[in-house]
């Protein structure tokens, strides 16, 4: 209930009652009534409400002793009523104390308030000198109660807010109404401080202004975020208006396409004024409605997906009397709904012309390297295999050579010598009986000798065991020559079982290993070598190790690609004419491992180029 509702109420039960009173005699219960009013001054602001009641609801009493019609005795009547005048007193003492609780309990709420808020409430008098200074006040502006207290307000004012602040409290001091208003005060180190300000009256109560209540809320911050927000927005403004990028927002009609914001990169593409084109559908831009759907239908996908969408079109510009084509990639994304339930999306256009002109280019060099990477390659191969068909050639022709040069040591150097050593012999058979001349026992060791050296050449050139028994007697004699020759402690381990190779597989794998041994004697200091020959597979795997010093391999491999050492070329060469593959392992101080392996069958490109 308002104050006036309470107030006529009272009257009414008051004016009601000693009616009631003058017109019919009312025992005590009846002068209860008059209690009614004195309760209901609970729901005044008023202290002294409750006995104003009591005292009235006394007078009426009074009154009424006088002017209501006997129906009693005098002195019923009179101790009725002053039981009754008793008990209005009492009810008005515990109706004041009561509200004396309320307002203490209300004024212990309202200080736990003040002291717990967060914004700083600060009151004063009406001199404007403070009276109360809560925690969050000397949290914002680094003063204690004491020392604020008893001074006046304008202290902590900035000076040139100081004048409207003053205006403000003279205004609330005259009743009138005033705004939350932004204002500056000063922190204790001089820092400005930057508050919105709320103020309002503080009434007795009679209901008399006594002072002014502020409540203090820092703003700092809120004003650096909008600052930083109205910069951000400047610096977005600028960068729209500057892109180089078509960007713009547009609201999605039912049928086409309204243009609220466009920048200027967007406005020069379509020949007009930003102006022009604000507020204005693309169909009354002069856009198809082709491209019109084709927009929509983007945009739509868009706002049903919730996410951006980009897209490749092709614009056809038909100024200036010719046309041109021009590729865009366009981005559009949803913004939100409008007021009126429009849906506002933005757009992000590039003309990626040149992109593509240079793709298309990049693509014909593409495919122009590739052909002439394909053809480089074509003759590469084919010089490859001429390069391989003539080692081999020249593989072939030494071999050739070799045996043709064997056989005449063998057929021709090897019997003459043989002849020679007979006719000699048989000049010291003919002088038996004489002293034995010692230039003749010379001659026949010399031609010993001679016809030793002439066999062993030609074992070297072109063993026949190779040709007559195969590969592995081949090595095995091969292997145990040089182990006697070398001083060597030999390992075989060859598979005795029947090999069959081509010509040219059994020559490369004997050459391979003769070369081997030949640099083990040469540089490797072994005392230990082993051999070993397994069929695996369809191949023919061939190791040969030794415990010798070992070396760099990639630094061999280094020289022999400058021309230095080409016995490990010649090796990798005439394995791979045969479509095999070698290995070299070695470990200096520790040894050097030789593996190779070659293909039991003809190969069909071998076949092919034999």
């Amino acid at each position: 209930m308002t104050t006036r509702t309470i107030h006529i109420t009272i009257g009414l039960i008051l004016a009601g009652t000693f009616l009631l009173d003058c017109l019919t005699p009312l025992g005590y219960q009846g002068f209860l009534l008059y209690a009614v009013p004195i309760v209901l001054t609970l729901w005044l602001e008023q202290a002294w409400s409750a006995y104003l009641a009591a005292g009235l609801a006394t007078l009426l009493v009074c009154a009424g002793l006088v002017l209501s019609p006997s129906g009693v005795s005098a002195d019923a009547d009179f101790l009725n009523r002053t039981l009754s005048v008793a008990l209005f007193w009492v009810m008005a003492v515990l109706v004041n104390r009561s509200r004396v609780a309320a307002m203490d309990r209300n004024a212990r709420q309202l200080a736990a308030l003040v002291n717990s808020s967060v914004d700083a409430i600060i009151s004063q008098d009406l001199n404007g000198v403070v009276v109360s200074w809560n925690g969050a006040a000397e949290r914002l502006f680094g003063y204690g109660p004491s020392e604020r207290i008893g001074f006046h307000l304008s202290t902590i004012m900035a000076p040139k807010q100081a004048g409207e602040d003053a205006e403000k409290s003279r205004q609330l001091l005259s009743g009138e109404a005033a705004l939350p208003y932004d204002t500056a005060w000063l922190h204790c180190d001089g820092t400005v401080i930057a508050l919105s300000l709320s103020r309002s009256p503080i009434r007795n109560q009679f209901g008399f202004v006594v002072g002014l209540s502020t409540i203090a809320h820092d703003i700092t911050a809120k004003l650096e975020v909008e600052a930083s927000y109205k910069h951000s927005e400047v610096t977005l403004q600028a960068f729209f208006e500057s892109a180089s990028l078509m960007m713009g927002v547009v609201e999605i009609l039912d049928d086409d396409i309204r243009n609220l914001s466009v920048n200027r990169a967007t406005a020069r593409f379509m020949g007009t004024l930003q102006e022009a084109m604000r507020g204005r559908t693309a169909s009354e831009l002069g856009m198809s409605r082709d491209v019109v759907r084709m927009w929509l239908n983007h945009y739509r996908l868009c706002i049903n997906g919730r996410s951006p969408v980009r897209f490749e079109y092709e614009h056809y510009d038909m100024r200036g009397g010719k046309v041109e084509r021009r590729s865009l990639l366009a981005t559009v994304a949803l913004i939100n709904h409008g007021a009126s339930g429009v849906v506002r999306c933005s757009f992000i256009v590039d003309d990626v012309t040149e992109w593509r002109k240079a793709e298309d280019l990049l693509r014909e060099a593409h495919a122009m390297l590739e052909l002439r990477v394909a053809e480089r390659t074509a003759e590469l191969g084919n010089a490859t295999v001429r390069a391989r068909t003539l080692a081999q050639r020249l593989f072939d022709v030494q071999e050739a050579e070799r045996r043709a040069v064997a056989q005449d040591l063998h057929d021709e150097i090897g019997q003459a010598l043989t002849v020679l050593k007979l006719n000699l012999q048989q000049v010291q058979r003919d002088r038996q009986g004489t002293e034995p001349s010692l230039e003749l026992n010379e001659s026949i060791e010399i031609s010993d000798q001679l016809l030793a050296r002439v066999r062993s050449l030609a074992l070297d050139l072109r063993p026949s065991l190779l040709d007559d028994l195969g590969l592995v007697p081949a090595l095995r004699w091969y292997a145990t020559r040089q182990a006697e020759r070398a001083g060597w402690k030999l390992q075989l381990h060859l598979d005795e079982a029947p090999l069959i190779l081509t010509g040219s597989r059994s020559i490369a794998c004997f050459r391979v290993v003769q070369e081997a041994m030949t640099n083990i004697v040469r540089h490797a200091k072994a005392s230990s070598v082993s051999l070993s020959l397994a069929v695996v597979s369809e191949e023919v795997r061939v190791v040969a190790q030794d415990d010798g010093c070992g070396f760099d391999v990639a630094a061999m491999r280094v020289r022999a690609q400058q021309g230095s050492s080409l016995g490990m070329l010649g090796m990798e060469e005439r394995i791979s004419l045969v479509g095999g593959t070698m290995t070299i392992q070695s470990i200096i101080g520790q040894g050097t491992s030789l593996i190779f392996s070659v293909p039991r069958t003809e190969l069909q490109q071998e076949a092919l180029s034999l």
